[in-house]
């Protein structure tokens, strides 16, 4: 009998504040395969996966010289990897890098078997076509003579050059044997063009679909068309009926709630593509949420007359919005696409796996043929990363299906519902509910997806690979197929089969563990490494919590109990539920490791417990979302309130982190700042950031490539600009440098090392947050402080009696102010006099016009009299007036 073990990750992953990491190691683009390579949280075993950073559009997909070469995007590159089996992959260098005519787009890799370039010296090569972005999105090319590992641009890019539309982009060309003539799709709007050449240098426009000559419109046009390919199939495997498939991606959408993707079948000459169905049937390529892109090899072994794609496995609502790192995005699993005809008479495209996938099975389970009628808990099989098929016939029953991935708390379901006559696979109980997607609104991760089922086919066939944060279904040989990212608990491991209404007869049920692609197989017996259910546990004093874990590989039998150790045991109470069970108490506020090892001193695991006094659950230590905006992003270890480490992200984007006070008026932040470590990508920028309730902002970094103090502006979210200085020669950012930001007024003075370097004016009103921020850098803040400068208190009075006395002209203006203070004034007298005869709720009410009158005269001087009077008599009022609207009552009389 075979226990239900889990895997899950080594690295501790920071997914919110206060996430602590073991380690401050990455693991390298290039590293040599070892025991913990490819071991972080949700990293996929079986799956295509860059070590660190982004991953996006599969590109380039060939076949070439004994290797499959599978390019993609990352932040505007082609990265590379190449393999043998499409399964085990090796990462290269970068091919296509930025140059002159910008970033390197989505595109496809040929060989020119017949040298029609003339770059070959009449040798075959590899030629790459893309997209560049400078000066509007044209179509350029790259030429490789060692197999893709070094690529010359071509000295004449761009070969065709932008019409003058904005979206014009992702060539997927192809050799087109009745014209001689190479052939490009390429996406132009809602829309793909045609274009042919004889050299892949000189192209001539043929034609362009999505909109007919009668104005209909092809398949959905709810947003912008992407990554096109076009390739032509056999029809049930009969050579002599072929037809032609265009598939295109359809970009982000609030119809199918994120992006999607579509195909045509139909008839390709070499210069039009004609649609076989009606305009209107939309035929979707994969019904759930998280396939993208989708692109074919141009090339495979001779021989191999398969059409086999794969795609980026996200979607663009949420691109790079995963709680994963030190990476971004995967690739679905290579599968063999097919034309076939269905019961209607219909064609249809179907997918299925790769034969390939075999290979990697580890271990097999096979379940004689039962009958379903309630639940049942596969007991003898569990696991994370597996395949399994199944049949299952029924007569009458309302609905029935397969648990995933399941625990007490979490699980992904896929069923059949008799009456909706659907399929679903359901990942609402999945574990990540919601998530902030790329335009910044809370999104629905967890949610059902369906597509309608021929429920009088009475049977169903289901072919599924379940990986550490994915599941792809194949229904009925591929006929519909679902793919969709999860992120669940890592020792949620349980499979159940259920039947409501009725009973099914589960004829066979076939699961089989799958070796990981990325290390090499654990020994017989060997324990590879343990995991455990969290990687940080955060409890409050008399709260309780259970921690379970496992060991890998899944396949493993009996083993002996894991051992418990708590460094500090005051702090937490520890009992044991079961062998891989244990319930943790917070007794005394703190933190405390818990290490768990397995017996024989092979493997053990090391987790951080954290016990809080419960009195603010959003924040750690005083760190976590802006109190202004929630704003939150990044992984943090926070180690006190005064020290923090941020850590590589391996983008552009910045990490913010905040403190949780709100402060107003004048103040100086400062922290000691310590460089520690940089990702290949983006730049690396640290420092401290302010911003105020209308969301204008400050920010002040130190960049160590160019060793500058650069600072950041926004006003009211629209950006001011970038400014700075050059720091001392002598630097070294790698020691920690003392930086100090002062508001005074407008001013905002920046220091290093308390020497005074820069200066900037920026207004910012009312209650302002404070924080720090990072880009693509590991650095240690220490010594982090905020303190208030704003020493006078106001009252109404104050405010009255400057106006007065100010030099303000037109008359008419001074005018205008005294009004709104009078008014306020008048509401305040009137809400005493309601406080002194009880009347509470009503001089509430009153309180509350007395402060809104005092807006409309900051407001209105901050509009009107800004030229009118001198500046450091605006300031003084502007102060005035915010320090009575935030300290309310006690400022009314001194």
């Amino acid at each position: 009998m075979k226990k239900r073990y889990v895997l899950v990750v080594v690295t501790a992953l920071i997914m919110i504040v206060g996430y602590v990491s073991e380690t401050r190691s990455e693991v390298a683009s290039f590293a040599a395969v070892t025991d913990d390579y490819y071991t972080e949280k949700y990293r996929p075993q079986y799956h295509f996966s860059t070590p660190q950073g982004r991953l996006a559009d599969p590109n380039g997909l060939i076949y070439f010289e004994g290797e499959y070469h599978l390019f993609h995007q990352k932040m505007g590159t082609w990265a590379h990897a190449v393999s043998k089996d499409m399964l085990h992959w090796e990462h290269l260098p970068i091919a296509l890098e930025h140059d002159e005519l910008g970033q390197a787009l989505s595109g496809t890799s040929v060989i020119d078997w017949n040298d029609t370039t003339g770059f070959f010296d009449g040798e075959a090569g590899m030629v790459a076509i893309y997209t560049s972005t400078e000066g509007g999105e044209s179509q350029g090319i790259a030429y490789s003579k060692d197999n893709g590992r070094t690529w010359e641009r071509y000295e004449g890019n761009p070969v065709i050059e932008n019409p003058g539309i904005k979206d014009f982009r992702d060539p997927k060309v192809f050799w087109h044997e009745e014209t001689e003539k190479w052939v490009m799709a390429v996406t132009t709007d809602k829309s793909v063009t045609f274009y042919n050449s004889p050299n892949l240098i000189d192209w001539q426009y043929q034609s362009k679909f999505g909109v007919d000559e009668q104005g209909n419109e092809h398949g959905t046009h709810v947003a912008v068309w992407e990554t096109p390919d076009l390739f032509r199939l056999p029809v049930d495997g009969n050579e002599e009926k072929q037809k032609w498939v265009l598939t295109v991606s359809v970009g982000d959408n609030h119809v199918t709630d994120g992006s999607t993707n579509q195909y045509f079948i139909g008839e390709f000459d070499g210069y039009t593509f004609t649609n076989d169905n009606r305009p209107e049937e939309v035929l979707i390529t994969d019904f759930g949420q998280d396939f993208y892109a989708a692109q074919s090899f141009n090339e495979l072994a001779e021989g191999d007359d398969r059409r086999i794609w794969l795609a980026w496995m996200a979607n663009w609502r949420y691109p790079y919005q995963s709680p994963t790192y030190p990476w971004m995005g995967s690739m679905s699993i290579p599968r063999e696409v097919t034309l076939r005809t269905v019961e209607d008479g219909s064609i249809r495209l179907f997918q299925e796996p790769i034969r390939e996938l075999k290979d990697i099975r580890a271990t097999e389970h096979s379940i004689d043929s039962f009958t379903l009628e309630g639940e049942q808990v596969i007991e003898d099989f569990s696991g994370v990363s597996y395949e399994f098929e199944a049949v299952i016939e029924w007569e009458e029953v309302e609905q029935f299906g397969i648990r995933l991935r399941q625990s007490a708390e979490e699980e992904t379901v896929v069923g059949v519902d008799l009456n909706s006559e659907t399929i679903f696979l359901d990942r609402t109980k999945a574990g990540l509910d919601t998530l902030i997607d790329r335009n910044g609104e809370r999104f629905q991760f967890g949610k059902r997806f369906e597509a309608d089922f021929p429920v009088e086919r009475e049977q169903i066939k289901i072919h599924g690979l379940v990986d550490e944060s994915s599941v792809e279904l194949f229904i009925d040989d591929g006929e519909m197929v679902f793919t969709n990212l999860i992120y669940t608990k890592p020792t949620n491991s349980g499979i159940e089969l259920y039947a409501e209404g009725g009973s099914v007869e589960v004829v066979s049920l076939d699961f089989f563990h799958l070796h990981s692609t990325w290390r090499e197989a654990p020994a017989e017996g060997e324990i590879e490494r343990i995991v455990v259910s969290e990687e940080y546990l955060n409890v409050n004093i008399g709260e309780s919590k259970e921690i379970i874990a496992n060991v890998k590989p899944d396949w493993l039998g009996e083993i002996e109990p894991l051992e418990w150790e708590v460094s500090e045991p005051g702090m937490v109470e520890m009992n044991k539920i079961d062998d891989k069970t244990v319930l943790i108490t917070g007794v005394e506020p703190g933190l405390t490791n818990l290490t768990i090892r397995d017996p024989n001193g092979d493997s053990s695991k090391e987790m951080i417990i954290r016990v809080s006094d419960g009195s603010h659950s959003a924040y750690i230590d005083g760190w976590g979302p802006s109190p202004l905006s929630g704003e939150q992003s990044g992984h943090w270890n926070i180690i006190n309130e005064s020290s923090v480490t941020s850590r590589l992200e391996h983008n552009h984007e910045w990490a913010k982190l905040y403190r949780e006070e709100l402060i107003t008026g004048d103040f100086l932040v400062s922290a000691d700042i310590q460089w520690v470590n940089q990702g290949a990508e983006g730049f690396p920028k640290y420092g401290l950031t302010i911003t105020d309730e209308e969301k204008t902002t400050v920010s002040a970094f130190f960049n160590k490539d160019i060793n500058m103090l650069e600072t950041y502006a926004e006003f009211r979210g629209e950006a001011i600009g970038w400014e700075g200085v050059r720091l001392p020669q002598n630097t070294n950012l790698q020691e920690a440098q003392a930086l100090k930001v002062e508001k005074l007024g407008d001013t905002f003075t920046f220091y290093f090392n308390d020497k005074e370097m820069y200066e900037r004016t920026v207004e910012m009103v009312g209650n302002i947050s404070v924080g720090i921020i990072s880009e693509n850098t590991e650095a240690d803040f220490t010594n982090y402080v905020i303190q208030s400068t704003t020493s006078e208190s106001y009252c109404l009075q104050d405010v009255i009696e400057m106006v007065k006395t100010a030099d303000i002209t037109p008359v008419g203006i001074k005018q205008s102010s005294l009004s709104h203070l009078d008014n306020a004034q008048k509401h305040f007298e009137r809400a005493q006099q309601l406080y002194d005869d009880g009347k509470t709720n009503q001089a509430t009410m009153q309180e509350e016009k007395g402060y809104k009158s005092v807006q409309n005269f900051l407001e209105y001087i901050q509009q009107r009299i800004e030229r009118q009077i001198a500046e450091e008599v605006k300031e003084e009022l502007v102060r005035m007036a915010n320090y009575i609207i935030e300290h309310e009552t006690e400022s009314l009389n001194k």
